[in-house]
Order: C-alpha cells, then sequence, then structure tokens
C-alpha cells in the first residue's frame, strides 16, 4: 500500500492519496453530528497536507516542460514554502524561496529546514513583495530565470487548482461514507473553491477562512466556477480569525489542548485548530444537526501543517 510520495508521477500520488485514512471522531468532541476526518496530514511526512495537491500537477508540469528550478513565494512561517523545498530535494529540482521582509538575525524553523533541504532564500521588503501578483513581479526581484517554474504564493494557480479537484474526486470515490458536509479551512480561497467544482453533487462545501479575506475567497470559488465544472455554491463560516491570520485566543488553544488528548492527534493552530473550533462552535448553537433521517455527516479536512506548530515555542 503507498503512503508516501517516493516518486513522481501521477499514478503514484493518486494511490498515495486514495490510502489516506480517514477517521472517526467518537470522543464526544462533536455533538449532534457523525464526524470524520480525512488525514491528509499522513499523506507524506515533509508533503502534506493540501499542500502535496496543490504541488502534484505544478512538478508535472515543470517535469514535461523541462524545467529545472522551482520558483515560489511566501512568509517566514509559509507550509508551502516548506512543501516545495522538500518536494525539489526529493525530486531533483531546484528551488528559490522569494520570502516576505528582511533577512532576520535568526530564520524561523521552517526556513531553517528549507534552506537545508537546499532552497535559496531570497528576501525582498515588504512593500515590494505586496505586487507578488502583478505583472513583472519576477523581473522586479530578478528572478526571471529562463529554466524556471513558477509557482504563486501558496501553490495558488491552475495547476494547484487542479490538484485540489483530484482530491476533491477522490473523496467522492473512496470515502468509507457519503458525506453531507465538508468542511475545509480557507487562506487564499484555492482549495476550497476547485472543491465545490469536484466534490459529489450530495456534499455541501463548507470554507472556515482563517483570516478576514470572505470576498475574495468567494471571487476566487466564482472563478472556477466560470472555469466549466458544476459548483455548488459553499457555506461560508464567518467570525473563525480569533484575531487574524496566525493569530490565537485562549478558547482556541483550550479547544485545541482538548482536542488533542480527546483525539489523540495534532491540530495546526493557524488552520485545522481554527476549523475543528468553527465545526464545535455551530454544533453548540444548533439544539439539533439532522440532514433527513439521520445526523449530519460531517468531513474535516487536515491540511497538514503540523511543523509550523513550532512557532508556538518560538523556534
Amino acid at each position: 500500500m503507498i503512503r508516501y510520495l517516493t516518486e513522481l508521477s501521477l499514478e503514484h500520488f493518486t494511490e498515495a492519496a486514495r490510502n489516506v485514512p480517514y477517521q472517526q471522531i467518537q470522543s464526544g468532541l462533536f455533538f449532534g453530528a457523525d464526524v470524520w476526518i480525512r488525514r491528509d496530514d499522513l499523506i507524506d511526512p515533509l508533503l502534506s497536507g493540501n499542500k502535496a495537491y496543490k504541488l502534484i500537477y505544478n512538478l508535472l508540469e515543470a517535469r514535461k516542460q523541462g524545467k529545472d528550478t522551482i520558483v515560489t513565494c511566501g512568509g517566514a512561517w509559509s507550509n508551502h514554502i516548506h512543501a516545495t523545498a522538500a518536494a525539489g530535494q526529493r525530486f531533483g529540482f531546484k528551488t528559490v524561496g522569494i520570502i516576505r521582509g528582511e533577512r532576520p538575525a535568526k530564520l524561523s524553523a521552517m526556513l531553517q529546514d528549507s534552506e537545508r533541504f537546499g532552497m535559496e532564500l531570497r528576501f525582498v521588503d515588504r512593500s515590494l513583495y505586496r505586487e507578488r501578483h502583478q505583472k513583472g513581479f519576477l523581473e522586479r526581484v530578478d528572478m526571471c530565470l529562463l529554466d524556471s517554474w513558477f509557482i504563486p504564493e501558496g501553490g495558488a494557480n491552475l495547476e494547484g487548482g487542479r490538484g485540489v479537484q483530484l482530491l476533491g474526486k477522490i473523496i467522492g470515490e473512496a470515502s468509507p461514507i457519503g458525506f453531507d458536509e465538508c468542511w475545509c479551512p480557507c487562506g487564499t480561497g484555492l482549495t476550497l473553491g476547485a472543491l465545490t467544482s469536484s466534490l459529489p453533487s450530495s456534499t455541501q462545501p463548507v470554507g472556515v477562512p482563517v483570516l478576514k479575506a470572505e470576498e475574495s475567497i468567494l471571487a476566487i470559488v466564482k472563478e472556477w466556477g466560470s472555469s466549466g465544472g458544476e459548483i455548488k455554491p459553499p457555506m461560508l463560516i464567518s467570525d473563525a480569525q480569533h484575531g487574524g491570520y496566525g493569530k490565537r485566543s485562549e478558547q482556541l488553544d483550550a479547544f485545541q489542548a482538548r482536542f488533542e488528548a480527546l483525539a489523540g492527534f495534532g491540530l495546526d493552530h493557524v488552520y485545522t485548530a481554527k476549523l475543528a473550533f468553527a465545526l464545535e462552535a455551530r454544533l453548540k448553537g444548533e439544539s439539533k444537526v439532522y440532514h433527513g433521517d439521520h445526523k449530519t455527516r460531517v468531513l474535516l479536512l487536515h491540511t497538514g501543517g503540523l511543523q509550523g506548530r513550532r512557532g508556538l515555542y518560538g523556534a
């Protein structure tokens, strides 16, 4: 049974994705719903969660076009930077990370890992970094390399979306039960947007924004609707930011500690803890959560990122 991503092929990746376990949460954490979690944090120790899906078609296209260097961008604690660097080392690509802000005296644990994986880090000031989505950005940061393949921040391009669509298709084909709802945390909105066009028609996509970006998330979803897929309007859960991106609250910390003690596995504080907290809050606010004649069957997506927990301890 293939679990880890040891070769760069779509067939290998798809088999590994089909073998990702689904874990039913039976510890009394969620009352009123039948809650499962898809453990994509386990698809690979380094290329985990939705980042693996956003990378697979990008890497395949780079290999197809004969590109030997992957260029991407992100912040000091970017899961995407970390995964891209690891993928480059594993599959034989040079990697360059365009990093937001000046180089600090001490790199974050994520960037230390990325350098160990062989990634060249290029730090740019924050004003220039804000232009990363504009035409000509690579020229302005002197990264227009002939043999390079550029992946936008977070893997948010067409190839990244195709990978997430593959995830939605696999959920429909390989899940142990049919789910009424599929919940995922949202940063850029690409994962939610691509899932809405690939989940089974009977499954309602639910997004939990981890920063105040509902309008841009809905715009991304609309873009995927215009790309030709059948789009099911997603439901967005607001007020789940706990102060903003990467921020925490005492309530969130207490919930995360209780969840991990009862469920027996970890969450990351940036995405998946907020995801699970939002579901618990929703269930507490409803006396009954039924779908037809049964409890609502909810799938949570574990999007990985556990290596980022080191930021909680000042690493």
